[in-house]
Parts: C-alpha cells; sequence; structure tokens
C-alpha cells in the first residue's frame, strides 16, 4: 500500500459481513475510500438467530437504520436480558437484566445498601430491584423516560432470524453504495513484504484492494493465508458442540431468552417472530450427537443441525493489511451470544485506527493489543458463568447443579484476571473493572450474586445510614417499579407498533 486506504475489500458471509460493510461505508465513503464485498455461500440456517447485546440498538442508529421497518422487516423481537434456571431445581433462577438494579441511597451505591439490609433480614432478593427484569417477567417492553433515567438506567437487545437480518443488511449496504460480488471459490494472492495483493474468484476473476477485512467465520480464510495462527480455548470451556433447531411459538411472545442447565449441557430458547429459536450446548465425549438428536426429536424440534464449536482466537487479529473480525478473529463460547458483539467490537476499534498512511505499524500494534484484551474479558464473563455454577449453594451444604457436565466446566482453568474479580468482589463486592469491559459493573454483579457469590463485606459507609431510611427507600423503589412497570405496552403490542403483523 503506497499511501491511504483507498479501496476495502470486505469477505465473509451472512449478517456479520454485511453489518461490517453498512459501517465501514458509513465511516469511510465521505473519506473517499470504495467499499467492496465479496460474499461467499451461505452458511445460516433457518435456526440460527442474531441475539445481540443493547450495543447494536446503538449502532443501528448511528447508521440510521429504522428500528420498526428491520423488525417487521425480518420478523424479529426484542429482548430485555435472559433468564437463567437450573433444571433440576437445586439452583435458584436468576435474571441478567440489560440494565441498573436499584439505584443510590443516601448518596450511597446500591449493592452495599442492599447487602447492609439483608444482613439485617429486610430484604428481597437482589434482581427484585432490577427495573429492567420486572418488565421482562410480565413481558413488558420497556423504553427510557425522565423518570427512569432518573431511577438507573434500562436498555435492549434484539432477536433477529439470522438470514432475514443478513439480507436486509445486504439490501441497505447495496443501496447505499457498497459494491457486492458474489462467489463460490477464492483464492488468496499474497506477497510476503506487502501482505493481501489479489483475490482470484471462482478461477476466473480477480479483486484487488488497499485494505482487506476477513469475515469468513471461523476458518479464517484471509488471516490463514498470511500465516496467523491460532490460540486454542478448548481446553478453558466445556461445550463442544451445539445443536441448533426450531420450536413452535408461544403466547405471550416472551421478551427474553432463557437459558436451562441439564445434566448434559444447557439449552437456549430465545423468540422470534417466526418460531423459538432453540440452542443446545454440551460436550460430546459425555453426550453423543445421536442421543443429542434424540432429544431434539423428543422435544419436537424442526431443522434440527448440529455444529462443532471451537473456542480460541487468532494469534494476531491484523495481520500486514488483513484485519479478521468476528469469529474470524475470535470464536467464543456460545453462552451469553458474543459472536456479533465481536463483531462489533473489532469495527470499533478498527474506525478509531484505520490506517491513513502506508506505514501502519503502529496502529496495528495498538489495534491487537486492545482487541486482545477486548476479547479476555469478553471470555471471562462466560468463564465465570461455568465456574460458579451453583457456588452459593454449595457453600450451605446444598446441592450444585448435578451432571457430569457441570463438574468439568467448574473444575476448568480461569484466566488470574477473572480470579481477582472473584475474589473482590467475593471480599467487599466490588467487581473490579479492567480496560476494554465489554460488560457493566451491572452485569457482573447480576452475574455473581446470581450464581450465589455473596461478598462478605462492604462499604462501611453504608451503615451510616439509619435503618429506617434504608428500608423506607428500598419500598419505595419496588413501589416504583411495579408502577412504571404497568405504564408500559405488552411486548406484542409494541410489535404491532413496529410494524409486525397483526394476528388474524
Amino acid at each position: 500500500m503506497s499511501g491511504a486506504v483507498k479501496d476495502l475489500v470486505i469477505v465473509g458471509r451472512a449478517a456479520p459481513l454485511w453489518l461490517s460493510a453498512c459501517v465501514m461505508h458509513y465511516a469511510l465513503a465521505p473519506a473517499g475510500v470504495n467499499v467492496t464485498v465479496v460474499e461467499l455461500p451461505p452458511r445460516t440456517h433457518p435456526a440460527d438467530l442474531c441475539i445481540s447485546l443493547p450495543a447494536l440498538e446503538a449502532l443501528h442508529g448511528r447508521l440510521r437504520i429504522d428500528e420498526a421497518r428491520l423488525v417487521a422487516a425480518t420478523r424479529g423481537a426484542f429482548t430485555l436480558g435472559r433468564r437463567f434456571i437450573d433444571a433440576s431445581g437445586h439452583v435458584p433462577p436468576f435474571f441478567h437484566a440489560h440494565g441498573s438494579n436499584g439505584t443510590r441511597i443516601d448518596k450511597k451505591e446500591f449493592l452495599p445498601q442492599w447487602l447492609m439490609a439483608r444482613s439485617e433480614g429486610l430484604v428481597p432478593p437482589f434482581e427484585a430491584f432490577s427495573l429492567t427484569a420486572a418488565a421482562a417477567r410480565q413481558g413488558r417492553m420497556l423504553l427510557p423516560d425522565v423518570a427512569v433515567e432518573s431511577f438507573g438506567f434500562t436498555d435492549y437487545g434484539y432477536h433477529l432470524p439470522a438470514i432475514p437480518y443478513g439480507a436486509w443488511l445486504r439490501q441497505l449496504a447495496t443501496r447505499r453504495g457498497v459494491r457486492g460480488i458474489t462467489a463460490r471459490e477464492l483464492e488468496v494472492r499474497v506477497d510476503e513484504v506487502r501482505g493481501i495483493t489479489a483475490l482470484r474468484l471462482d478461477r476466473d476473476r480477480e479483486v484487488t484492494g488497499d485494505f482487506f477485512l476477513d469475515l469468513t467465520g471461523g476458518e479464517a480464510t484471509l488471516a490463514t493465508a498470511l500465516g496467523v495462527g491460532r490460540e486454542s480455548w478448548r481446553d478453558s470451556f466445556p461445550v463442544d458442540r451445539v445443536l441448533h433447531g426450531c420450536s413452535e411459538l408461544k403466547s405471550p411472545l416472551p421478551i427474553y431468552s432463557e437459558v436451562r442447565a441439564d445434566a448434559s449441557g444447557w439449552t437456549s430458547l430465545a423468540a422470534s417472530q417466526l418460531c423459538i429459536h432453540v440452542q443446545q450446548a454440551y460436550c460430546s465425549e459425555l453426550l453423543p450427537d445421536a442421543s443429542a438428536l434424540d432429544q431434539a426429536g423428543r422435544m419436537g424440534l424442526q431443522q434440527v443441525l448440529i455444529r462443532e464449536r471451537n473456542p480460541g482466537r487468532g494469534a494476531r487479529a491484523w495481520e500486514k493489511n488483513c484485519v479478521a473480525i468476528g469469529e474470524a478473529a475470535c470464536v467464543f463460547d456460545p453462552m451469553h451470544f458474543l459472536d456479533l458483539h465481536a463483531v462489533q467490537v473489532g469495527l470499533v476499534h478498527l474506525l478509531h485506527l484505520f490506517p491513513v498512511q502506508a506505514d501502519f505499524s503502529v496502529e496495528r500494534n495498538e489495534y491487537n493489543h486492545n482487541v486482545r484484551s477486548a476479547f479476555e474479558r469478553m471470555r471471562d464473563f462466560q468463564s465465570a458463568h461455568y465456574h460458579l455454577n451453583g457456588y452459593g449453594l454449595n457453600h450451605h451444604g446444598l446441592n450444585r447443579a448435578d451432571g457430569d457436565f457441570w463438574s468439568r466446566a467448574r473444575a476448568l482453568p480461569v484466566s488470574a484476571e477473572l480470579t481477582h474479580k472473584i475474589d473482590a468482589f467475593r471480599a467487599r463486592g466490588e467487581a473490579a473493572q479492567y480496560e476494554d469491559e465489554a460488560f457493566t459493573i451491572d452485569d457482573w454483579q447480576a452475574l455473581f450474586l446470581g450464581h450465589g457469590l455473596v461478598p462478605e463485606t462492604w462499604d462501611p459507609a453504608v451503615e451510616r445510614t439509619p435503618a429506617e431510611l434504608r428500608g423506607s427507600e428500598l419500598t419505595r423503589i419496588q413501589d416504583f417499579i411495579r408502577r412504571k412497570v404497568e405504564e408500559q405496552r405488552s411486548h406484542a403490542a409494541y410489535l404491532q407498533g413496529a410494524g409486525a403483523p397483526r394476528p388474524n
């Protein structure tokens, strides 16, 4: 590359490819950068669902995407978080909501006030003070207003069927000026110094560019051609298979996903307007694929497909003139559905450091450092779920979630950073935050407390708050949550307002 990037080529498939194209064109076209997309044969399946974190809604807003049209066209739905359930009944369920928990009392943080009240035996569960969780349990869409914003924050994500979502983004990108090319075969031409020089498509066409994005999934076709190796996380997660399927819709349409742990692994159920999208995650050493298929048949699932899951990341996300994005850079465990968020993380960091001159080694090094850190923090959030499963109940002499799968999961190694985060929370309720965190302190609090990790001490400043004031404020918060949730429209009514088809 002799100067600033003028021709950007993005290679991949499905929604991650076209979301990246929309983002890069929106950001770079005004600077004169041409964006070309090479679309490879799709591997999406009717059961595939894009389950997003709230950050995607903000990105859609930046891209001037009409949310109502998108949800109506894709037959998607909204989500306020996810509920975790132990099918054995040994571990209480908990809710991880997209929003804050409680609000400040006597100018002090809510968690230590709740812990103090808990020690006095005066308080309901922590999640009872989550406005978002309360709305989700009652099937109501929650939108912020002045009163909500004074209480805390609330947010939402999407359940977007992957095939129509990718098609919708493709139409948007091409309408806005992205050049799209389809190809069945791809040959990467590499110069040892410059990096990728061209892509040969179907043996009879050639695409050249200054800079390339690899969105070819776990196979990382472009990065592999540049000699980038992979770091396996296979020994850090118990899941190596995911069964996908569809089941019939239920009424009312839930506004959250549900994750059910059982002896063989866990199963996710998430609704769109098309069906309930089911993912069963398991370890093939403990549950053969044939047995998983038998279970799917007994559940009445349709469109069943099993995929291997091999978590791990590339040694470098940015190599020479190519950046791996999404699964090409890092394959995550399926827990918490981070695949699409990883795409967004990669794009945001890249736009901040996008090369403006021929020598971009400083930008490349900074990018690789930043995304490596971000991926590690996302991995730790997933690891914590397996490591802590049933934690609190075991300390009271009761049973944990049963089964060889969960025994294996709890024994897997975790990072030093996660160990410190767990120890700090256990000691005094502090969720240590590192650089490039993908999850908020509220997320970590919900995860830790949901798994029974209750702090042993707390900020002593809350002891100066009179018990009567603390109790009355906790009651006031619960009353506010109840009233505010009652004001909200149901999920179904909100979807109708967003353009969803009305029932006959």
